[in-house]
């Protein structure tokens, strides 16, 4: 249930509760004025008095005035004339962009992580972990849009769309394209080979991951992702830690398995994210067309040169929290993770700095994704934000890899996006109404984005999930509306 833009957020654990009885008492209270109103013209919600992050600039743009129309931003300005508007005086804190977790696994958290689908849990229970996740720990907290980079909440994606469940947007690569006993293979070691060649182990019926090798597989796992709604393709191109059989040595799918892949989404007017860590599999993937590179925390500077003379054609996805906070430390990693895998992330540790100090010195176009999953990891993705400051970036930086930055990626999937009317990630005329209040300035003081308290306001798709600016009795408060009631009546 979404809030208005004017409604106090109860404690968390009972704010739908709450939601959901306001909205009840107030449609049987005021049913007749509903029916007679059936407003033509589009909501408005004019703010006033804040200082905008735009999703790029390393300066606040101040005492500025957005007005949001349905659900996109309608004028940015200094004065702004909207006659009938309703007004929100941001008291002069911080507006920025919703933030953009460029690297999700949203359908791996339940406690045991990529495992637990073998041994414990079903999809439906998947499905259940994911949606609660993205709505207390995702949404609530200012996540509006997350790049889903390995798993299929696609259906997940169409409820929330559709005004049935909160949560943020969704682009979804589908499942991850693997070769066997590559990353995205999660079966047990001792699945016979009858199961794993008939394609029935419960990590592909949930679609969260295909295990495929050659290029005729390769097609048609890469065609069922898009006809599925994937926004994307991922391919595992090198040995990772969150998986049993395969060393960080390694390359993944073969070269005409990845240029397959390629094919194919380019033929769909998308794009091929990978997953890797080293020269060789960086290079190779360069050479045959790949645009998104995730970790890559064992690279050196020659690669890294050759990837900041590409300029926006390629990006550097940088996953700072688990790489640096995590991986680096052997009894701080995930307890469902092997001895041999914890010996994996302890490498992937020592590198991950290094590599994001060269990124940085050759300015290569950088995108931030958490890859927080599972409990309690989920519960902190905004400390990878903060990570990234830790780690040499800017406050500025940071922000921009989570908001601007990750809205032209988003852009890369051309037809196959699954919300094309307007930018993301951006607060300018004709972007998407996505937009967090903070107290405070994240520029000069990153933290406080970890202080929940310091979020006043999330507004999503122009609907308003989180408010405390004003309480429920206050004169300009208003009852939640569910999203397909826009435009219908004022808020």
């Amino acid at each position: 249930m979404q809030f208005s833009p004017f409604h106090k957020s109860e404690p968390r654990n009972n704010v739908f509760q709450a939601a959901l009885l306001v909205l009840i008492s107030f449609a049987f209270a005021s049913a007749p004025a509903i029916a007679d109103q059936h407003e033509k013209k589009p909501v408005q919600v004019l703010f006033k008095n804040v200082n905008i992050f735009d999703g790029f600039s390393d300066k606040l743009q101040m005492n500025m005035s957005v007005l949001v129309e349905a659900n996109y931003i309608k004028e940015v300005g200094k004065s702004i004339d909207a006659p009938g508007a309703f007004v929100v005086d941001g008291g002069g804190r911080t507006m920025t962009p919703g933030l953009i977790d460029m690297h999700q696994h949203v359908m791996l958290n339940p406690p045991e992580g990529t495992a637990s689908y073998q041994t414990r849990w079903d999809d439906a229970a998947g499905g259940a972990f994911a949606i609660h996740h993205m709505n207390h720990n995702m949404l609530m907290k200012g996540i509006t849009t997350i790049r889903d980079i390995a798993g299929d909440p696609l259906d997940i994606a169409k409820a929330i769309d559709g005004g049935h469940l909160a949560g943020p947007r969704i682009y979804s690569s589908g499942g991850a394209i693997s070769q066997t006993g590559g990353h995205g293979d999660w079966a047990g070691r001792n699945v016979p080979p009858e199961i794993l060649a008939s394609h029935i182990d419960m990590s592909q019926r949930t679609q969260n991951t295909w295990v495929v090798d050659g290029p005729a597989q390769v097609t048609k796992a890469v065609r069922l992702n898009l006809r599925r709604g994937a926004a994307f393709t991922k391919v595992m191109g090198g040995g990772g830690v969150a998986s049993e059989f395969d060393p960080l040595e390694i390359m993944g799918l073969s070269a005409d398995e990845v240029r397959k892949a390629v094919e194919i989404s380019t033929d769909n007017g998308t794009y091929v994210a990978t997953h890797a860590y080293h020269d060789a599999s960086y290079n190779r993937l360069l050479d045959l067309g790949v645009r998104s590179f995730e970790h890559g925390f064992l690279v050196t500077e020659p690669t890294v040169k050759r990837m900041a003379k590409m300029g926006e054609k390629v990006v550097w996805s940088f996953q700072c929290f688990m790489s640096v906070n995590t991986f680096g430390d052997y009894d701080a990693m995930p307890a469902f993770f092997t001895h041999e895998q914890k010996l994996k992330g302890v490498a992937v540790g020592k590198g991950a700095r290094r590599a994001a100090k060269m990124m940085n010195k050759h300015n290569v176009f950088t995108i931030g994704g958490s890859d927080m999953f599972g409990v309690p990891f989920v519960e902190r993705i905004k400390e990878d934000i903060t990570c990234n400051v830790d780690a040499g970036y800017t406050p500025a930086q940071a922000l921009k890899h989570w908001t601007g930055n990750a809205g032209k990626v988003l852009k890369w999937s051309g037809p196959k996006d699954p919300y094309p009317t307007y930018e993301l990630g951006t607060i300018k005329k004709g972007a998407y109404a996505d937009l967090l209040l903070w107290d405070g300035n994240p520029l000069k003081d990153i933290k406080l984005i970890l202080d929940e308290s310091k979020l006043v306001l999330v507004m999503k798709d122009g609907l308003t999930y989180k408010n405390t600016l004003v309480g429920v009795d206050s004169p300009i408060y208003r009852p939640a509306r569910p999203p397909m009631t826009r435009g219908q009546f004022p808020l």
